[in-house]
């Protein structure tokens, strides 16, 4: 009974090591998962800002598109109501 004591208290350290080195590989694993979590969130926030400003771009133009198509629009319906003005180009 005694050395079956003595032999688990002999153990105890080792397996103490053991689990220490075990510990600092799952701490090096977290910390490079925790770096590359944080590379692919600045690479989409990158992504979002180009998009963002794609759009913005896309909404502007998208936006005078319209304007000048509203233009041609009242134009053209001045042209057929008779209002040679408004026919001319320009």
């Amino acid at each position: 009974m005694r050395l079956l004591l003595v032999l688990t208290l002999a153990f105890l350290p080792v397996c103490a090591l053991a689990q220490a080195d075990e510990d600092d590989a799952h701490r090096a694993d977290r910390q490079q998962t925790q770096d590359l979590n944080r590379d692919v969130q600045r690479s989409i926030d990158r992504r979002n800002a180009t998009d963002a400003a794609k759009f913005a771009r896309y909404r502007d133009a998208a936006a005078a598109y319209e304007r000048q198509r509203a233009e041609w629009r009242r134009r053209f319906a001045a042209c057929e109501d008779g209002d040679n003005r408004a026919c001319e180009p320009g």
